[in-house]
């Protein structure tokens, strides 16, 4: 009895690493009969193989290889054929994980039914550890990964577990049910220790997340700002216009040339700031083109635009803030800081093979410190503020199945955002 518990317990153990070996890879599905079937499906065979304990064979490998490839078809968002190399790693790395353990168990133990469980159950530990690493591999690929010490605290606990299951069936010979019992919450527990740093990772996300809305934030505080002072000026100079006008006026009839130039130049002065060098016909790109380009001129630093795009774009305007604020930001911050070289920001954009293409390149005079990742850091004070809108950008970017590269080049850091949209 107690071993049909134990058996019932890693075939849950294995489905759970199975389901948690797709999401890191995938979105899920909505649920639906299919996706239930092929799950009791794989359950059942699961189970099947744990109570015969039966030596793997082709056919048996086969099987388990295509239920687990099924899994991913019917429930999840999975295109193109990086499933099937995924699947193949996935049996491969098991399969051999399985080896290496009753290899090693063999040389040492006598083989017996104990031995088996305990084989079995090592086994799964291993393939959590796998996945656990895998899944933090990949978080760090994207810029999403909870802070290295928190990786190492959590990974000593499935380590520490294989030796705790080989004690206890080396040791406990004749308690086989406290032994079994002692294996079954250790499976439980590693299962917990890896959905604990899951939660650890969407709650460092969150945090990264209120970062960038901060960031928005006082985006938009600034925006309002300058609006406000736009305005202002614009009834000032409206209530003034007329005395101008009027002492224009009198310059003409006078033919002082001077003095006609002189209020001519005064009044275009004053109307500086309704500029717009963007007028590419998509009111959201214009509107943030613009109004960084009035904030950047407060610095002397001019635009090199080569905008064309469509009126319409399948992509969130949420999202083209974002991108195109930060991106932008970014620039300006470098140029800023510039002594040498020319302050001048370089911004195309285009619609290429089914995808939005943004190309923004500016000159950088300061020493840029990048991550393990190859991401640039922030160098200001208040890391904590500052710095998430590469991250912001990627994640963007990743939403719409596209591309960030990043290159620094003679002086020069281009930023170049491609994103997928398919036909519109």
């Amino acid at each position: 009895m107690s071993n049909y518990i134990l058996n019932i317990a890693m075939v849950i153990t294995t489905m759970w690493i199975v389901r948690r070996f797709w999401d890191i890879f995938y979105e899920k599905k909505k649920t639906s009969f299919w996706i239930v079937m092929i799950w009791i499906i794989f359950g059942l065979f699961q189970t099947y193989l744990h109570i015969k304990q039966e030596d793997a064979n082709m056919l048996m490998t086969f099987c388990n290889i295509m239920l687990i490839l099924l899994i991913a078809i019917l429930g999840y968002h999975c295109t193109g054929n990086r499933k099937y190399f995924l699947v193949v790693v996935f049996s491969v790395v098991w399969a051999l994980t399985e080896f290496l353990v009753f290899f090693v168990l063999y040389l040492i133990l006598e083989p017996t039914e104990r031995m088996y469980n305990m084989g079995a159950v090592i086994t799964k530990i291993l393939m959590i550890i796998f996945v656990y690493v895998i899944s933090s591999y990949w978080n760090r690929q994207k810029g999403e990964f909870v802070p290295n010490y928190y990786y190492l605290y959590l990974l000593s606990f499935p380590i520490g577990s294989i030796y705790i299951s080989f004690s206890v069936f080396y040791y406990t010979k004749s308690h086989t049910l406290s032994a079994i019992a002692i294996m079954i919450i250790l499976l439980v527990f590693n299962v917990m220790i890896f959905e604990l740093y899951t939660k650890m990772n969407e709650m460092f996300m969150n945090e990264c997340d209120k970062a960038v809305y901060a960031q928005q934030i006082d985006i938009i505080s600034g925006n309002t700002a300058e609006q406000k002072r736009i305005m202002e000026e614009f009834y000032n100079e409206k209530h003034n216009l007329e005395n101008k006008l009027i002492s224009l006026k009198g310059y003409i009839e006078k033919g002082d040339i001077d003095g006609i130039i002189e209020n001519l130049n005064i009044i275009i002065k004053n109307n500086q700031y309704a500029e717009k060098i963007s007028n590419s016909g998509k009111s959201t790109v214009d509107a943030i083109i613009n109004f960084k380009f009035a904030a950047a001129s407060k610095f002397d630093i001019k635009f090199s635009l080569k905008i064309f795009i469509p009126n319409e774009l399948p992509i969130d305007i949420c999202d083209i803030g974002i991108i195109l604020g930060n991106a932008i930001d970014n620039a300006i911050e470098a140029v800023r800081e510039c002594r040498y070289q020319k302050k001048i920001i370089e911004i195309s954009m285009g619609v290429k093979k089914e995808a939005w293409v943004v190309v923004i390149k500016n000159p950088y005079e300061h020493k840029i410190e990048k991550n393990r990742t190859g991401i640039p850091v922030s160098t200001k004070k208040e890391k904590q503020r500052h710095g998430y809108g590469l991250k912001s950008i990627m994640r963007i970017a990743d939403k719409y199945q596209g591309e960030v590269v990043i290159e620094t080049k003679d002086g020069i850091f281009s930023l170049i955002i491609v994103l997928n949209f398919g036909e519109f």
